[in-house]
């Protein structure tokens, strides 16, 4: 999964469940010691919530046998307080402040009330930005459910590295346990805005077509996709030159609209919660 998820970007939910406890011990993967085990990760968690100076926190995190309720833990803290906690976690990672962007955005995806306010418009420029692709006259587009029959099934969102850029990557430093650990947490983090996802569809689609129950697979490994991307490239941040196109998806993602990826000289991006905007910005529609 290491070497391959530079260049495969494969859903993780199989792994996020397999990080339910055994015994009562914190699992999900990665090395059986060392800074990134599991074990050190739970301490690391633990001390940094006693660091903010958050007692009932540390005792929470103390007793969680997965990443799952750790997650929602942290939710329950003031956004401030959860990224200046995700800093001090993800500090001795590579490429640690990447991460803990992606933990905040990740962790606080909400689809039914998002708990942040971007301009969706200069996200996807900046992703193309990122990317070192010109969006040329490529339009943004926001679909809601009941506007994406038939649209988005070719969609492309363009995070996987070339081949030749991942395997130079993987060649350079060996960061599959730092790589292991990232996932383990972000895995935990993804499973409350995918259920959620899958919940706000199944009430918008009807779920009994295999076409229906497709679309509702495709989409939340759609959103996976963003979170894994953001995540691998952020352990290589140093050797891509700290772009990371990823983290615009995520933060549109954050603001309620997934992204879909560009078909048919459009930028798709799906408002699960209905309507096509944010108040006060433009769906840039043509």
């Amino acid at each position: 999964m290491v070497g391959l998820g530079l260049t495969r970007l494969e859903p993780l939910r199989l792994f996020a469940a397999s990080s339910v406890s055994q015994g009562g011990q914190l699992n999900g993967g990665g090395p059986p010691s060392g800074p990134y085990s599991i074990d050190s990760l739970r301490a690391r968690s633990v001390e940094t919530a006693r660091w903010l100076g958050d007692e009932a926190l540390a005792g929470e995190l103390s007793q969680v046998c997965c990443w799952a309720p750790a997650a929602t833990a942290l939710r329950q803290r003031p956004l401030e307080v959860q990224q200046r906690g995700a800093q001090r976690f993800f500090a001795d990672f590579p490429g640690g402040d990447q991460l803990a962007q992606i933990l905040l955005y990740t962790n606080n995806t909400s689809w039914r009330a998002p708990r942040f306010r971007l301009d969706p418009e200069t996200l996807v420029a900046q992703h193309y930005e990122l990317l070192q692709r010109r969006q040329g006259g490529v339009r943004l587009e926001v679909l809601t459910p009941e506007r994406l029959r038939d649209r988005g099934g070719r969609a492309q969102l363009g995070l996987v590295l070339d081949r030749e850029t991942g395997e130079r990557l993987a060649r350079a430093a060996d960061r599959a346990a730092p790589m292991w650990a990232a996932l383990s947490i972000f895995a935990g983090m993804m499973l409350d805005p995918t259920n959620e996802l899958s919940r706000r569809m199944a009430s918008r689609l009807s779920l009994r077509r295999a076409p229906d129950r497709a679309l509702a697979r495709t989409l939340t490994v759609r959103y996976s996709q963003v979170v894994i991307g953001a995540a691998q490239r952020a352990i290589w941040a140093d050797l891509l030159d700290g772009a990371n196109p990823a983290v615009p998806l995520l933060q549109l993602s954050a603001a309620g609209y997934l992204p879909l990826g560009e078909e048919d000289g459009r930028f798709l991006l799906l408002r699960p919660a209905g309507g096509s905007h944010l108040a006060g910005y433009r769906t840039g529609r043509a």
